[in-house]
Protein backbone atom coordinates (compact mmCIF):
# COMPACT_ATOMS: atom_id res chain seq x y z
CA UNK A 1 0.00 0.00 0.00
CA UNK A 2 2.53 2.16 1.00
CA UNK A 3 4.70 1.37 -2.41
CA UNK A 4 1.13 2.37 -4.35
CA UNK A 5 0.77 6.03 -2.75
CA UNK A 6 4.68 6.93 -3.25
CA UNK A 7 4.21 5.35 -7.11
CA UNK A 8 1.21 7.54 -7.25
CA UNK A 9 2.87 10.54 -5.42
CA UNK A 10 5.77 10.47 -7.76
CA UNK A 11 3.95 10.11 -10.80
CA UNK A 12 1.73 13.45 -9.72
CA UNK A 13 5.25 15.07 -8.96
CA UNK A 14 6.49 14.37 -12.69
CA UNK A 15 3.21 15.67 -14.44
CA UNK A 16 4.03 18.67 -12.28
CA UNK A 17 7.45 19.36 -13.55
CA UNK A 18 7.07 18.26 -17.20
CA UNK A 19 3.41 20.72 -17.28
CA UNK A 20 5.43 23.18 -15.73
CA UNK A 21 8.62 23.01 -17.71
CA UNK A 22 6.18 23.26 -20.44
CA UNK A 23 4.51 26.50 -19.40
CA UNK A 24 8.08 27.95 -19.02
CA UNK A 25 9.32 27.30 -22.43
CA UNK A 26 5.96 28.97 -23.77
CA UNK A 27 6.11 31.60 -21.26
CA UNK A 28 9.65 32.69 -21.79
CA UNK A 29 9.17 34.56 -25.25
CA UNK A 30 5.54 35.58 -24.32
CA UNK A 31 6.57 37.22 -20.75
CA UNK A 32 9.84 39.11 -22.52
CA UNK A 33 7.24 40.22 -25.24
CA UNK A 34 4.45 41.53 -23.33
CA UNK A 35 7.08 43.54 -21.19
CA UNK A 36 8.01 45.26 -24.60
CA UNK A 37 4.15 45.82 -25.30
CA UNK A 38 3.41 47.19 -21.93
CA UNK A 39 6.73 49.55 -23.24
CA UNK A 40 9.10 47.98 -20.31
CA UNK A 41 12.28 46.51 -21.14
CA UNK A 42 12.31 42.91 -21.37
CA UNK A 43 13.49 41.56 -18.45
CA UNK A 44 10.34 42.98 -15.97
CA UNK A 45 8.52 40.62 -18.02
CA UNK A 46 10.64 37.94 -16.18
CA UNK A 47 10.75 39.25 -12.77
CA UNK A 48 6.88 39.72 -13.04
CA UNK A 49 6.26 35.96 -13.71
CA UNK A 50 8.62 34.71 -11.07
CA UNK A 51 7.26 36.43 -8.41
CA UNK A 52 3.83 37.36 -8.85
CA UNK A 53 3.40 33.87 -10.67
CA UNK A 54 5.31 32.08 -8.01
CA UNK A 55 2.75 33.81 -4.92
CA UNK A 56 -0.13 33.36 -6.65
CA UNK A 57 0.63 29.59 -6.95
CA UNK A 58 1.38 28.94 -3.13
CA UNK A 59 -1.75 31.17 -2.19
CA UNK A 60 -3.94 29.61 -4.69
CA UNK A 61 -6.03 26.56 -5.31
CA UNK A 62 -6.00 25.75 -9.02
CA UNK A 63 -3.71 23.57 -10.50
CA UNK A 64 -4.24 25.21 -13.71
CA UNK A 65 -4.28 28.85 -13.49
CA UNK A 66 -0.20 30.77 -14.26
CA UNK A 67 -0.22 34.24 -13.25
CA UNK A 68 2.22 36.85 -15.19
CA UNK A 69 1.93 39.19 -17.95
CA UNK A 70 -0.48 38.87 -20.42
CA UNK A 71 -1.61 40.87 -23.66
CA UNK A 72 -4.48 42.46 -22.65
CA UNK A 73 -2.87 43.53 -19.57
CA UNK A 74 0.22 45.16 -21.49
CA UNK A 75 -1.83 47.31 -23.22
CA UNK A 76 -3.19 49.36 -20.04
CA UNK A 77 0.08 49.47 -18.42
CA UNK A 78 1.15 50.70 -22.05
CA UNK A 79 -1.41 53.39 -21.82
CA UNK A 80 -1.47 54.19 -18.41
CA UNK A 81 2.15 54.54 -17.86
CA UNK A 82 2.59 56.44 -21.24
CA UNK A 83 3.05 59.93 -19.23
CA UNK A 84 6.14 58.55 -17.24
CA UNK A 85 8.12 56.54 -19.88
CA UNK A 86 10.87 59.09 -20.11
CA UNK A 87 12.94 57.96 -17.87
CA UNK A 88 12.96 54.86 -15.30
CA UNK A 89 13.45 57.09 -12.29
CA UNK A 90 9.86 58.60 -12.70
CA UNK A 91 8.49 54.90 -14.20
CA UNK A 92 9.43 52.57 -12.18
CA UNK A 93 7.77 54.35 -9.02
CA UNK A 94 4.23 54.98 -11.18
CA UNK A 95 4.61 51.23 -12.03
CA UNK A 96 5.11 50.42 -8.36
CA UNK A 97 1.98 51.99 -7.71
CA UNK A 98 0.16 50.76 -10.46
CA UNK A 99 0.83 47.16 -9.42
CA UNK A 100 -0.60 47.79 -5.71
CA UNK A 101 -3.44 49.37 -6.58
CA UNK A 102 -4.41 46.55 -9.54
CA UNK A 103 -3.76 43.82 -6.67
CA UNK A 104 -5.48 46.27 -4.34
CA UNK A 105 -8.81 46.42 -6.82
CA UNK A 106 -9.33 42.37 -6.75
CA UNK A 107 -9.22 42.25 -2.87
CA UNK A 108 -12.01 45.11 -2.99
CA UNK A 109 -14.08 42.71 -5.64
CA UNK A 110 -13.69 39.81 -3.11
CA UNK A 111 -14.39 41.62 0.05
CA UNK A 112 -17.27 43.07 -1.78
CA UNK A 113 -18.36 40.29 -3.76
CA UNK A 114 -18.35 42.03 -6.84
CA UNK A 115 -17.36 39.25 -8.60
CA UNK A 116 -20.86 38.66 -9.47
CA UNK A 117 -20.51 41.67 -11.37
CA UNK A 118 -19.05 39.87 -14.78
CA UNK A 119 -22.08 37.56 -15.16
CA UNK A 120 -24.02 40.91 -16.40
CA UNK A 121 -20.90 41.24 -19.26
CA UNK A 122 -22.79 39.91 -22.51
CA UNK A 123 -20.25 37.42 -24.82
CA UNK A 124 -20.67 40.29 -27.55
CA UNK A 125 -18.72 42.49 -25.28
CA UNK A 126 -15.80 40.01 -24.43
CA UNK A 127 -15.70 39.25 -28.35
CA UNK A 128 -15.54 43.13 -29.10
CA UNK A 129 -12.47 43.33 -26.23
CA UNK A 130 -10.68 40.78 -27.84
CA UNK A 131 -11.12 41.64 -30.98
CA UNK A 132 -9.89 44.84 -30.68
CA UNK A 133 -7.02 44.08 -28.62
CA UNK A 134 -5.75 41.53 -30.92
CA UNK A 135 -6.07 44.46 -33.75
CA UNK A 136 -4.30 46.83 -31.63
CA UNK A 137 -1.83 44.68 -30.97
CA UNK A 138 -0.75 43.78 -34.17
CA UNK A 139 -1.00 47.41 -35.41
CA UNK A 140 1.61 48.53 -32.40
CA UNK A 141 3.79 45.64 -33.79
CA UNK A 142 4.45 47.23 -37.42
CA UNK A 143 7.11 49.49 -36.34
CA UNK A 144 9.28 47.13 -34.49
CA UNK A 145 8.06 44.28 -37.53
CA UNK A 146 10.17 46.90 -40.26
CA UNK A 147 12.88 47.34 -37.87
CA UNK A 148 12.21 50.95 -37.71
CA UNK A 149 11.37 51.14 -33.44
CA UNK A 150 9.36 54.50 -32.81
CA UNK A 151 9.47 56.43 -29.71
CA UNK A 152 6.68 57.40 -27.40
CA UNK A 153 3.74 55.78 -29.73
CA UNK A 154 1.66 53.67 -27.11
CA UNK A 155 -1.79 54.75 -29.12
CA UNK A 156 -3.27 53.39 -32.02
CA UNK A 157 -3.74 56.71 -33.39
CA UNK A 158 -0.22 57.81 -32.20
CA UNK A 159 1.46 55.04 -34.01
CA UNK A 160 -0.27 55.96 -37.55
CA UNK A 161 0.94 59.13 -37.28
CA UNK A 162 4.57 57.65 -36.55
CA UNK A 163 4.39 55.09 -39.38
CA UNK A 164 3.51 57.68 -41.97
CA UNK A 165 6.57 59.65 -41.20
CA UNK A 166 8.91 56.63 -41.12
CA UNK A 167 11.91 56.58 -43.98
CA UNK A 168 10.56 53.86 -45.72
CA UNK A 169 14.09 53.09 -47.47
CA UNK A 170 15.50 52.31 -43.92
CA UNK A 171 13.13 49.02 -43.36
CA UNK A 172 14.86 46.24 -42.41
CA UNK A 173 13.95 43.61 -44.66
CA UNK A 174 16.28 41.08 -42.93
CA UNK A 175 14.39 41.63 -39.92
CA UNK A 176 11.20 41.92 -41.41
CA UNK A 177 11.81 38.48 -42.70
CA UNK A 178 13.09 36.92 -39.44
CA UNK A 179 9.91 38.23 -37.77
CA UNK A 180 7.98 36.91 -40.21
CA UNK A 181 9.20 33.46 -39.93
CA UNK A 182 8.78 33.49 -36.17
CA UNK A 183 5.12 34.28 -37.24
CA UNK A 184 4.50 32.04 -39.65
CA UNK A 185 6.42 29.21 -37.11
CA UNK A 186 4.25 29.88 -34.28
CA UNK A 187 1.06 29.87 -36.57
CA UNK A 188 1.81 26.47 -38.07
CA UNK A 189 3.04 24.68 -34.98
CA UNK A 190 -0.31 25.57 -33.40
CA UNK A 191 -1.78 23.89 -35.73
CA UNK A 192 0.32 21.11 -36.29
CA UNK A 193 2.43 20.85 -33.28
CA UNK A 194 -0.20 21.95 -30.47
CA UNK A 195 2.14 20.37 -27.69
CA UNK A 196 5.64 22.11 -28.72
CA UNK A 197 6.97 25.34 -27.71
CA UNK A 198 7.06 26.84 -31.13
CA UNK A 199 7.66 30.15 -29.67
CA UNK A 200 10.42 29.38 -28.21
CA UNK A 201 11.91 27.10 -31.07
CA UNK A 202 11.29 30.58 -33.28
CA UNK A 203 12.55 32.64 -30.91
CA UNK A 204 16.28 30.77 -30.73
CA UNK A 205 16.37 29.80 -34.24
CA UNK A 206 15.38 33.30 -35.13
CA UNK A 207 17.89 35.03 -33.41
CA UNK A 208 20.43 31.84 -33.97
CA UNK A 209 20.33 33.13 -37.62
CA UNK A 210 20.64 36.95 -37.35
CA UNK A 211 23.70 36.80 -35.14
CA UNK A 212 25.44 34.35 -38.02
CA UNK A 213 24.86 36.26 -40.81
CA UNK A 214 27.41 38.22 -42.65
CA UNK A 215 28.69 41.48 -40.27
CA UNK A 216 27.03 43.31 -43.89
CA UNK A 217 23.33 41.59 -42.70
CA UNK A 218 22.93 42.29 -39.55
CA UNK A 219 23.85 46.45 -39.77
CA UNK A 220 20.00 47.27 -39.88
CA UNK A 221 18.91 44.82 -37.46
CA UNK A 222 18.00 45.95 -34.06
CA UNK A 223 18.24 43.98 -31.26
CA UNK A 224 16.49 43.61 -27.83
CA UNK A 225 20.08 44.96 -26.60
CA UNK A 226 20.09 48.09 -28.69
CA UNK A 227 16.65 49.07 -27.31
CA UNK A 228 17.30 48.62 -23.84
CA UNK A 229 19.66 47.98 -20.80
CA UNK A 230 19.44 44.64 -20.45
CA UNK A 231 22.24 43.10 -17.63
CA UNK A 232 22.42 39.58 -15.90
CA UNK A 233 20.34 39.93 -12.78
CA UNK A 234 17.48 41.46 -10.54
CA UNK A 235 16.24 44.41 -12.60
CA UNK A 236 16.16 47.93 -11.11
CA UNK A 237 12.79 48.72 -8.82
CA UNK A 238 11.80 51.75 -6.77
CA UNK A 239 9.66 52.19 -3.53
CA UNK A 240 5.97 52.99 -5.13
CA UNK A 241 5.74 57.02 -5.14
CA UNK A 242 3.56 58.95 -1.93
CA UNK A 243 2.35 61.05 -4.35
CA UNK A 244 -1.38 60.90 -3.98
CA UNK A 245 -2.10 62.86 -6.85
CA UNK A 246 -0.60 59.87 -8.75
CA UNK A 247 -2.48 57.21 -6.96
CA UNK A 248 -5.59 58.91 -7.69
CA UNK A 249 -4.36 59.29 -11.59
CA UNK A 250 -3.86 55.56 -11.92
CA UNK A 251 -7.00 54.12 -9.39
CA UNK A 252 -8.53 54.18 -12.97
CA UNK A 253 -5.97 51.96 -15.08
CA UNK A 254 -5.67 49.36 -12.05
CA UNK A 255 -9.64 48.70 -11.69
CA UNK A 256 -9.85 47.96 -15.57
CA UNK A 257 -6.55 45.56 -15.04
CA UNK A 258 -8.33 44.23 -12.23
CA UNK A 259 -11.34 43.38 -14.24
CA UNK A 260 -10.02 42.12 -17.63
CA UNK A 261 -7.81 39.90 -15.15
CA UNK A 262 -10.82 38.57 -13.38
CA UNK A 263 -12.47 37.87 -16.65
CA UNK A 264 -9.82 35.95 -18.13
CA UNK A 265 -9.69 34.43 -14.39
CA UNK A 266 -13.32 33.45 -15.06
CA UNK A 267 -12.98 32.20 -18.32
CA UNK A 268 -10.37 29.88 -17.35
CA UNK A 269 -11.87 28.34 -14.36
CA UNK A 270 -14.93 27.67 -16.31
CA UNK A 271 -13.13 26.04 -18.53
CA UNK A 272 -12.14 23.94 -15.93
CA UNK A 273 -15.15 23.43 -14.24
CA UNK A 274 -13.44 25.34 -10.98
CA UNK A 275 -15.43 28.56 -10.34
CA UNK A 276 -15.22 27.60 -6.89
CA UNK A 277 -12.08 28.68 -6.72
CA UNK A 278 -12.69 31.84 -8.17
CA UNK A 279 -12.56 34.02 -4.52
CA UNK A 280 -9.56 32.26 -3.81
CA UNK A 281 -7.76 32.94 -7.14
CA UNK A 282 -8.77 36.22 -6.84
CA UNK A 283 -7.41 36.63 -3.35
CA UNK A 284 -4.38 35.33 -4.63
CA UNK A 285 -3.59 37.75 -6.93
CA UNK A 286 -4.69 40.83 -5.36
CA UNK A 287 -1.95 39.55 -2.50
CA UNK A 288 0.77 38.43 -5.18
CA UNK A 289 0.73 41.67 -7.28
CA UNK A 290 0.82 43.80 -4.01
CA UNK A 291 3.83 42.09 -2.53
CA UNK A 292 5.70 41.68 -6.27
CA UNK A 293 5.11 45.71 -6.54
CA UNK A 294 8.40 45.93 -4.46
CA UNK A 295 9.79 43.55 -6.43
CA UNK A 296 10.71 45.34 -10.00
CA UNK A 297 7.43 43.88 -11.39
CA UNK A 298 4.49 45.30 -13.42
CA UNK A 299 0.85 44.15 -13.10
CA UNK A 300 0.13 40.33 -13.42
CA UNK A 301 -3.39 38.18 -14.35
CA UNK A 302 -3.89 35.03 -15.38
CA UNK A 303 -2.75 33.72 -18.64
CA UNK A 304 -5.34 32.16 -21.07
CA UNK A 305 -2.41 30.41 -23.05
CA UNK A 306 -0.06 29.03 -20.00
CA UNK A 307 -3.10 28.55 -17.89
CA UNK A 308 -4.48 25.66 -20.85
CA UNK A 309 -0.95 24.55 -21.44
CA UNK A 310 -0.83 23.42 -17.32
CA UNK A 311 -4.36 21.59 -18.25
CA UNK A 312 -2.64 20.38 -21.41
CA UNK A 313 0.32 19.03 -19.70
CA UNK A 314 -1.96 17.25 -16.96
CA UNK A 315 -0.82 19.04 -13.99
CA UNK A 316 -2.06 17.76 -10.98
CA UNK A 317 -1.45 20.46 -8.21
CA UNK A 318 0.12 24.22 -7.73
CA UNK A 319 3.36 22.93 -7.42
CA UNK A 320 2.99 22.90 -11.42
CA UNK A 321 3.02 26.86 -12.35
CA UNK A 322 5.28 27.37 -9.16
CA UNK A 323 7.96 25.19 -11.20
CA UNK A 324 7.35 27.09 -13.90
CA UNK A 325 8.25 30.47 -12.25
CA UNK A 326 11.52 28.96 -10.55
CA UNK A 327 12.68 27.99 -13.96
CA UNK A 328 12.50 31.72 -15.41
CA UNK A 329 14.75 32.44 -12.31
CA UNK A 330 18.02 31.37 -13.92
CA UNK A 331 17.33 32.80 -17.56
CA UNK A 332 16.82 36.23 -15.23
CA UNK A 333 19.81 36.00 -13.78
CA UNK A 334 21.96 34.77 -16.20
CA UNK A 335 20.25 34.99 -19.92
CA UNK A 336 21.15 38.73 -20.66
CA UNK A 337 23.53 37.84 -23.17
CA UNK A 338 21.47 35.76 -24.85
CA UNK A 339 18.36 38.13 -24.32
CA UNK A 340 20.53 40.99 -25.89
CA UNK A 341 20.92 39.24 -29.08
CA UNK A 342 16.92 38.94 -30.12
CA UNK A 343 16.00 40.60 -33.08
CA UNK A 344 13.34 43.55 -32.33
CA UNK A 345 11.03 41.87 -35.04
CA UNK A 346 11.55 38.51 -34.30
CA UNK A 347 9.34 39.80 -30.49
CA UNK A 348 6.92 41.70 -32.89
CA UNK A 349 6.95 38.52 -34.95
CA UNK A 350 5.60 36.38 -31.77
CA UNK A 351 3.20 39.36 -30.83
CA UNK A 352 1.23 39.14 -34.05
CA UNK A 353 0.79 35.32 -34.09
CA UNK A 354 -0.45 35.88 -30.56
CA UNK A 355 -3.11 38.22 -31.94
CA UNK A 356 -3.77 36.48 -34.64
CA UNK A 357 -4.95 33.95 -32.35
CA UNK A 358 -6.78 36.04 -29.98
CA UNK A 359 -9.00 36.27 -33.34
CA UNK A 360 -12.15 34.07 -32.88
CA UNK A 361 -13.25 33.84 -36.28
CA UNK A 362 -15.68 31.61 -36.12
CA UNK A 363 -17.48 33.03 -32.73
CA UNK A 364 -17.45 36.60 -35.00
CA UNK A 365 -19.58 35.51 -37.65
CA UNK A 366 -21.73 33.97 -35.36
CA UNK A 367 -22.42 36.72 -33.23
CA UNK A 368 -22.74 38.64 -36.71
CA UNK A 369 -25.75 36.43 -37.74
CA UNK A 370 -27.25 37.76 -34.43
CA UNK A 371 -29.74 40.55 -33.66
CA UNK A 372 -28.96 44.77 -33.95
CA UNK A 373 -28.59 45.09 -30.19
CA UNK A 374 -26.05 42.17 -30.46
CA UNK A 375 -23.71 43.50 -33.20
CA UNK A 376 -23.91 47.15 -32.33
CA UNK A 377 -22.72 46.00 -28.53
CA UNK A 378 -19.48 44.14 -30.35
CA UNK A 379 -18.74 47.29 -32.87
CA UNK A 380 -19.57 49.85 -30.24
CA UNK A 381 -16.89 48.01 -27.95
CA UNK A 382 -14.25 47.06 -30.42
CA UNK A 383 -14.00 50.91 -31.68
CA UNK A 384 -14.17 51.90 -28.16
CA UNK A 385 -10.83 49.85 -28.05
CA UNK A 386 -8.83 50.83 -31.01
CA UNK A 387 -10.04 54.69 -30.52
CA UNK A 388 -9.35 55.50 -26.12
CA UNK A 389 -7.14 54.20 -23.99
CA UNK A 390 -7.79 50.35 -23.35
CA UNK A 391 -8.60 50.98 -19.93
CA UNK A 392 -11.22 53.13 -20.78
CA UNK A 393 -12.41 50.94 -23.86
CA UNK A 394 -12.90 48.37 -20.47
CA UNK A 395 -14.81 50.37 -18.09
CA UNK A 396 -16.85 51.57 -21.15
CA UNK A 397 -18.10 47.87 -22.42
CA UNK A 398 -18.58 46.65 -18.31
CA UNK A 399 -21.40 50.30 -18.32
CA UNK A 400 -22.57 49.21 -21.44
CA UNK A 401 -23.56 45.75 -20.45
CA UNK A 402 -24.56 47.00 -17.29
CA UNK A 403 -26.57 49.21 -18.57
CA UNK A 404 -28.64 47.11 -21.18
CA UNK A 405 -29.54 44.72 -18.44
CA UNK A 406 -31.00 47.24 -16.64
CA UNK A 407 -32.89 48.70 -19.46
CA UNK A 408 -33.75 45.11 -20.98
CA UNK A 409 -35.01 44.42 -17.03
CA UNK A 410 -36.67 47.42 -16.59
CA UNK A 411 -39.74 46.89 -18.27
CA UNK A 412 -41.87 43.10 -18.15
CA UNK A 413 -42.37 41.07 -21.72
CA UNK A 414 -45.93 41.48 -22.61
CA UNK A 415 -47.76 38.55 -24.83
CA UNK A 416 -51.16 39.71 -26.02
CA UNK A 417 -53.82 37.41 -27.48
CA UNK A 418 -57.52 38.02 -28.20
CA UNK A 419 -60.07 34.57 -28.46
CA UNK A 420 -61.77 33.11 -31.33
CA UNK A 421 -63.60 29.82 -31.18
CA UNK A 422 -62.11 29.02 -27.69
CA UNK A 423 -58.72 29.85 -28.74
CA UNK A 424 -55.83 31.98 -27.96
CA UNK A 425 -54.73 34.00 -31.21
CA UNK A 426 -51.54 36.55 -30.67
CA UNK A 427 -52.31 40.06 -31.64
CA UNK A 428 -49.84 41.73 -34.17
CA UNK A 429 -48.83 43.98 -31.55
CA UNK A 430 -47.93 41.17 -28.68
CA UNK A 431 -44.71 41.64 -28.70
CA UNK A 432 -43.72 45.33 -28.76
CA UNK A 433 -47.50 47.18 -27.47
CA UNK A 434 -45.31 50.36 -27.07
CA UNK A 435 -44.09 49.98 -30.73
CA UNK A 436 -46.09 48.14 -32.88
CA UNK A 437 -49.57 49.47 -34.24
CA UNK A 438 -52.59 46.93 -34.04
CA UNK A 439 -54.46 46.25 -37.53
CA UNK A 440 -57.14 48.46 -38.28
CA UNK A 441 -59.60 45.74 -38.56
CA UNK A 442 -58.57 43.75 -35.40
CA UNK A 443 -61.11 45.41 -32.45
CA UNK A 444 -61.41 42.95 -29.71
CA UNK A 445 -63.33 43.67 -27.17
CA UNK A 446 -61.97 41.10 -25.42
CA UNK A 447 -58.56 41.03 -24.78
CA UNK A 448 -55.48 38.62 -22.53
CA UNK A 449 -52.17 39.46 -21.78
CA UNK A 450 -50.02 37.41 -20.06
CA UNK A 451 -47.19 39.50 -18.35
CA UNK A 452 -43.55 37.81 -17.54
CA UNK A 453 -39.99 38.56 -16.44
CA UNK A 454 -39.51 40.83 -13.17
CA UNK A 455 -42.06 43.05 -12.06
CA UNK A 456 -40.19 45.15 -9.48
CA UNK A 457 -39.08 49.06 -9.35
CA UNK A 458 -38.63 50.43 -12.66
CA UNK A 459 -40.36 47.00 -14.58
CA UNK A 460 -43.48 47.54 -12.34
CA UNK A 461 -44.04 51.25 -12.95
CA UNK A 462 -43.55 50.96 -16.52
CA UNK A 463 -46.42 47.80 -16.71
CA UNK A 464 -49.61 50.64 -16.72
CA UNK A 465 -48.43 52.24 -19.74
CA UNK A 466 -47.24 49.46 -21.56
CA UNK A 467 -50.73 48.07 -20.96
CA UNK A 468 -52.58 51.23 -21.64
CA UNK A 469 -50.69 51.05 -24.88
CA UNK A 470 -52.05 47.73 -26.34
CA UNK A 471 -55.54 48.04 -25.24
CA UNK A 472 -58.15 48.98 -28.09
CA UNK A 473 -61.37 51.30 -28.12
CA UNK A 474 -63.49 48.70 -28.00
CA UNK A 475 -62.37 46.70 -25.30
CA UNK A 476 -64.42 45.71 -22.20
CA UNK A 477 -63.01 42.43 -20.47
CA UNK A 478 -58.86 42.32 -20.28
CA UNK A 479 -57.36 39.58 -18.46
CA UNK A 480 -54.17 39.93 -17.13
CA UNK A 481 -52.13 36.72 -16.40
CA UNK A 482 -49.53 37.63 -14.55
CA UNK A 483 -48.55 33.80 -13.26
CA UNK A 484 -44.77 33.52 -15.52
CA UNK A 485 -44.25 37.04 -13.81
CA UNK A 486 -41.48 36.75 -11.13
CA UNK A 487 -39.56 39.62 -8.19
CA UNK A 488 -43.52 40.60 -7.24
CA UNK A 489 -43.39 42.94 -4.46
CA UNK A 490 -45.15 45.75 -2.86
CA UNK A 491 -44.34 47.78 -6.44
CA UNK A 492 -46.23 45.60 -8.69
CA UNK A 493 -49.18 45.63 -6.42
CA UNK A 494 -49.55 49.54 -7.06
CA UNK A 495 -48.97 49.06 -10.97
CA UNK A 496 -51.98 46.71 -11.04
CA UNK A 497 -53.65 48.96 -8.79
CA UNK A 498 -53.24 51.64 -11.11
CA UNK A 499 -53.75 49.35 -14.54
CA UNK A 500 -57.08 48.84 -12.63
CA UNK A 501 -57.97 51.96 -12.28
CA UNK A 502 -57.17 53.18 -15.68
CA UNK A 503 -58.97 50.14 -17.00
CA UNK A 504 -62.32 50.89 -14.62
CA UNK A 505 -62.05 54.78 -15.82
CA UNK A 506 -62.35 53.81 -19.83
CA UNK A 507 -64.98 51.22 -18.82
CA UNK A 508 -63.28 47.92 -19.06
CA UNK A 509 -63.88 45.08 -16.81
CA UNK A 510 -60.31 43.26 -15.53
CA UNK A 511 -59.23 40.12 -14.39
CA UNK A 512 -55.85 39.03 -12.96
CA UNK A 513 -55.00 36.15 -12.24
CA UNK A 514 -52.08 35.82 -9.44
CA UNK A 515 -50.57 33.69 -7.87
CA UNK A 516 -50.91 32.72 -4.22
CA UNK A 517 -47.70 34.75 -3.09
CA UNK A 518 -50.18 37.77 -5.17
CA UNK A 519 -53.13 37.49 -3.20
CA UNK A 520 -51.21 36.78 -0.29
CA UNK A 521 -49.42 40.61 -0.68
CA UNK A 522 -52.71 42.09 -1.45
CA UNK A 523 -53.96 41.05 1.94
CA UNK A 524 -51.44 42.18 3.43
CA UNK A 525 -50.90 45.38 2.17
CA UNK A 526 -55.28 45.93 1.87
CA UNK A 527 -54.70 46.69 -2.10
CA UNK A 528 -57.73 45.43 -3.66
CA UNK A 529 -57.47 43.90 -6.75
CA UNK A 530 -59.85 41.50 -8.75
CA UNK A 531 -58.25 38.37 -8.30
CA UNK A 532 -59.85 35.30 -10.18
CA UNK A 533 -58.80 31.59 -10.54
CA UNK A 534 -58.08 30.98 -14.39
CA UNK A 535 -55.79 29.93 -16.29
CA UNK A 536 -54.10 31.16 -19.66
CA UNK A 537 -53.67 28.30 -21.89
CA UNK A 538 -52.61 28.38 -25.44
CA UNK A 539 -52.57 25.63 -28.27
CA UNK A 540 -50.50 25.98 -31.09
CA UNK A 541 -53.17 27.26 -34.30
CA UNK A 542 -50.87 27.43 -37.71
CA UNK A 543 -51.84 30.39 -39.67
CA UNK A 544 -51.16 30.88 -43.43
Amino acid sequence: MQKTLSTLSFSRLSQDVSAGLLVALVGLPQCLAYAMLSGLPPMYGLSTAIVAGALAALLGKSAHINVGPTNTTGLIVLASLAPFAGSLDTLLPAMAVLTILAGAWRLVIVLGRAERIFNFIPEAVMLGFATGAALLIAWMQVDDLLGLPVQGARTALAQGEALIGLTWLDVDTVGISLGVLALMAVLVGKRYLPRWPMALIALLIASAIAITLPPAWQENIMFLGNTADIQDGWPQGAWPSLDPDLWWQLLTPALAIAMIGSLELIVTLRANREMHFLNTELRAQGWANIVAAFASSFPASASLTRSALLKLGRAQTRFAPFITALLLLPVLLLGAQWIQQIPVAVIAGLLVATAWSMLDQPSISALWRGNRQTRSLFLVTLLATLTIPFHYAILLGVGLSIALFLHQTSQAELRWFTCQDGQLFPRPSAYNPLVDTPASDDHPDCLYVQVSGSLYFAAAKALPDQISAGLTPQCRRLYIDVHHAHQLRYSALLALKEVVDYATEHGIEVFINGTSRLKTMAQRFNVPLPLVDWTLERRMVWQD
